[in-house]
């Protein structure tokens, strides 16, 4: 779990919930970990006593400036009589991290203090081969391999660092810089090799109730000269004066957009906006959206979310194009017509870099050949791109990527269906687990062709927009005809066939239902949709203190309690508020939103303090489970707070 995190694109910096620097990503925001998940952190030593940031005896309280990612944290310890109060802060174009530690003297005497900077680095992730060098040139410490350097440094009034040291760790029984930090003094190593960490001391001298600004600082580059001249740089400028630009950006990025907010509570407002700038530190300068940065995943299942899914990276831009953030979403598409196969078609998943990630879904089922691809994902592309262009109609940037991402896409999807049917072809759903015909995907096929339809008649497409409008609307019939079960009152989510041509229907209650209705498929005052939204309420709603609706009944997917009919799975925030914005798409009245904003102030509460949300959560406790935060979480909640405040607007019109 992460609870803060914060990034510009290229550089992006992950602390846990005891503040520990635990993911350090460059040169592509989620890719290439030189923080492995290892413990980055400072003490302070007094008096003879060294405490770690991390320990239980620091109160330790986290916020933010006021529209910016660059925390406002409070810490205090009552046995060494300090306070702290820290800002961490990546600048949104160099790549660097600065941190300002006020430390404030709160015994009753003067006292000689020291803060000690630990660095525990594995460059690229991998442990070997690495070398921590002491640098005079800036008074710093370098660790470098393979065409990555990172500069770690410090500052203060009373001058830089004055002590450091660099040591092997955890190799045939060394510990490191760590252990040499126990006894408040660093032994000057000026170098190590292998698995290293690094270590600097700067001292202060404090009277009581004094206290005293020190800056630390992270600058990554390719080579020594890049490290140097950054650190040049930054002291030229002054880290003070540094930190304000940074706060004065992110606050101009957020507040260009002027909102009114309604009857939303402060809170709702609140995560809204944090769950922007989230979104912003998790797309990197390719225009990959990383679903999670969060790498404890790894330690669990040795693989993790910093991928590129095609699906999520859909649901991201158009949330960031309701919000106005065009330009950042246009990185994506163009990023995505590179992607494409040129059979027109994503694959499952990508690296944040652009290459094919790793993925579980096989070109040979049964000795049959098959494609491993979950068509939704191709679908929610150009559904969103459509959005983005009806919402922004830039005929010459749509002319830039229609010919290499829209017209293959469509056209893929035109010829990927079973005319027996009229519906796609199988594929896997959207959650990655089976493989089929699914009622999520055919209706994001349907909205991808109503998109391609529009696209193509402003590209003076008539063969593509014509056999798009013919497509989609056989499509939409037959959505209904073989999804919507009478018996059931409510749409099912699937069929299988097998090898004797025999159909299966998966009858499962699925809050993927909902895609029925989100791109236009399926009206979502339909009667029809209206039974199955209502249905699903009943039948995934978490029936505990917690509440929230599960993706589907008997989720397995970090599982926790069995019994079904109180629990159905562990609640989503996502699809939580799918339901919330079905209740707003529907309302006819200001009364009718109501449920959505109670769904929406549920997800609010959800968020850990630091204001990030997380995929899932556990049924009785509320805590987090799986990855922290979860880029997906965030950008429904930015859509559903949009489209609540648009159609709470548009009724507010109609009483006068």
């Amino acid at each position: 779990m992460r609870e803060v995190v914060m990034g510009n694109g290229s550089l992006l910096v992950n602390f846990d919930r005891e503040l520990n620097l635990r993911d350090l990503y460059w040169p592509y925001g989620g890719f290439e970990n030189h923080g492995d998940g290892n413990r980055t952190s400072f003490a302070v030593f007094v008096e003879n006593r060294l405490s770690w940031l991390f320990e239980n005896s620091w109160q330790r309280e986290v916020g933010y400036i006021e529209d910016t990612p660059v925390t406002r944290i409070h810490a205090s310890n009552s046995e060494l009589r300090v306070e702290l109060f820290i800002c961490d802060a990546v600048h949104p174009t160099e790549d660097f991290y600065l941190k300002q530690v006020t430390v404030r003297n709160c015994a009753g005497h003067a006292r000689d203090l020291k803060l000690i900077f630990y660095q525990d680095f594995s460059i690229h992730g991998i442990e070997a081969g690495d070398s921590a060098v002491y640098d005079p040139d800036t008074g710093g410490i370098y660790q470098f391999k393979k065409g990555c350097y990172i500069l770690a440094n410090c500052y203060a009034a009373q001058g830089g660092a004055k002590e450091y040291s660099t040591g092997v760790k955890r190799y045939r029984g060394k510990e490191g810089t760590y252990r040499d930090a126990e006894d408040g003094y660093l032994s000057g190593n000026p170098i190590a090799d292998g698995p290293v960490d690094s270590a600097l001391g700067v001292s202060l001298h404090l009277e009581p109730g004094a206290e005293e600004k020190v800056y630390y600082w992270l600058i990554l580059g390719h080579n020594l000269k890049d490290v140097r001249t950054g650190n040049r740089e930054l002291l030229k400028k002054r880290p003070e004066v540094w930190l304000e630009d940074i706060i004065k950006r992110y606050q101009c990025w957020l507040r260009r957009q002027d909102r009114d907010y309604g009857d939303l509570e402060h809170r709702v407002v609140r995560l809204f906006k944090r769950s922007l700038l989230n979104i912003k530190s998790q797309v990197n300068r390719k225009g990959a959206v990383v679903a999670s940065s969060d790498a404890d995943t790894f330690l669990v299942s040795r693989d993790h979310y910093m991928y590129l899914w095609p699906r999520d990276g859909a649901m991201v831009a158009h949330a960031m194009d309701l919000a106005g953030y065009a330009e950042d979403t246009r990185k994506f598409y163009t990023l995505c017509a590179r992607l494409i196969s040129e059979e027109g078609y994503f694959l499952q998943r990508y690296n944040p870099d652009g290459s094919t990630g790793c993925t579980w879904h096989p070109w040979v089922i049964q000795g049959e050949p098959c494609l491993p691809i979950q068509e939704d994902e191709t679908a929610l592309v150009i559904w969103a791109l459509g959005e983005h262009f009806r919402r922004y109609p830039d005929s010459d940037y749509l002319s830039s990527v229609f010919k290499s991402l829209v017209k293959p896409a469509v056209s893929f999807m035109m010829d990927y269906m079973d005319p027996s049917l009229d519906l796609p072809r199988a594929s896997w759903d959207l959650w990655e687990e089976r493989r089929g015909v699914f009622a999520f995907t055919c209706g994001a096929v349907y909205g991808a062709l109503a998109a391609g339809e529009q696209m193509a008649e402003a590209m003076g497409d008539d063969d593509t927009r014509a056999r798009c409008h013919r497509v989609s609307r056989i499509l939409q019939k037959a959505i209904v005809k073989h999804f919507y079960r009478d018996n059931l009152g409510r749409f099912i989510r699937g069929f299988s066939q097998d090898d004797n041509g025999n159909y299966h229907l998966d009858l499962i209650p699925d809050s993927s239902l909902y895609g029925l209705h989100a791109f236009g498929a399926i009206a979502p005052g339909d009667p029809l949709m209206e039974n199955t939204m209502q249905r699903l309420r009943q039948e995934l709603w978490v029936k505990t203190e917690v509440g929230g609706m599960a993706r589907y009944t008997n989720d397995y997917y970090h599982q926790v309690a069995d019994n079904i009919d109180e629990v159905p799975g562990n609640p989503w925030i996502l699809t939580t508020l799918w339901l919330a914005d079905w209740y707003v798409n529907r309302a006819v009245s200001l009364e009718d939103l109501r449920p959505a904003r109670e769904l929406i102030l549920w997800a609010a509460d959800r968020a850990v303090e630091s204001g990030v949300l997380p995929e899932q959560l556990h049924p009785y406790t509320g805590e987090p489970l799986s990855v922290v935060p979860l880029t997906w979480s965030h950008s429904t909640f930015v859509k559903t707070v949009l489209t609540y405040l648009e159609k709470q607007k548009q009724l507010n019109r109609s009483l006068h």
